[in-house]
């Protein structure tokens, strides 16, 4: 499925605030944005979307604004760089520096889980994300065509 969200439906997708993700986007907390680009469109694509539904997990987390950008930022670089990746995890490092692990599916399952780092499921992600997309599409109808037989 393609997403092309704009920024407000894009956070309604990924449960980010809407304010908050604004805020941050204006302190320069969040590099990834698309359409940062001058003549780009300023649309969520699916890595996008994927890197910003991580975004709000990580402020949900404790992160801060700045440092969960930080974070996005990295996460959107390592799905650009692995369009097959089956997760994406944030590492914790010796001397407590973090870095993205994106990993495919043969080395998910041979690799143990370690409690030192965040890990994402892609695919959970990109179920829960098309399910949201789905719905707020069918939603956009109803308010198009009221009256039709599937809309309430």
């Amino acid at each position: 499925m393609r997403f092309d969200l704009w920024l407000a439906d894009a956070c309604r997708t990924a449960d980010v605030p809407y304010d908050d993700f604004i805020l941050t986007i204006a302190t320069g907390g969040y590099p990834c944005l698309p359409g940062a680009v001058p003549g780009s469109p300023r649309t969520f694509d699916e890595t996008d979307l994927l890197t910003l539904y991580v975004y709000g997990r990580l402020l949900a987390f404790g992160f801060d604004v700045m440092r969960a950008g930080e974070y996005a930022g990295r996460v959107h670089c390592a799905l650009k760089a692995n369009a097959d990746a089956t997760s994406i995890a944030i590492v914790l490092t010796p001397h407590e520096g973090k870095r993205v692990v994106a990993e495919r599916e043969s080395c998910a399952r041979s690799s143990p889980a370690r409690p030192e780092k965040i890990e994402f499921n892609i695919a959970a992600i990109q179920k829960f994300l098309n399910r949201r997309v789905e719905r707020h599409s069918e939603e956009q109808n109803c308010e198009e065509q009221p009256g039709t037989h599937s809309c309430p």
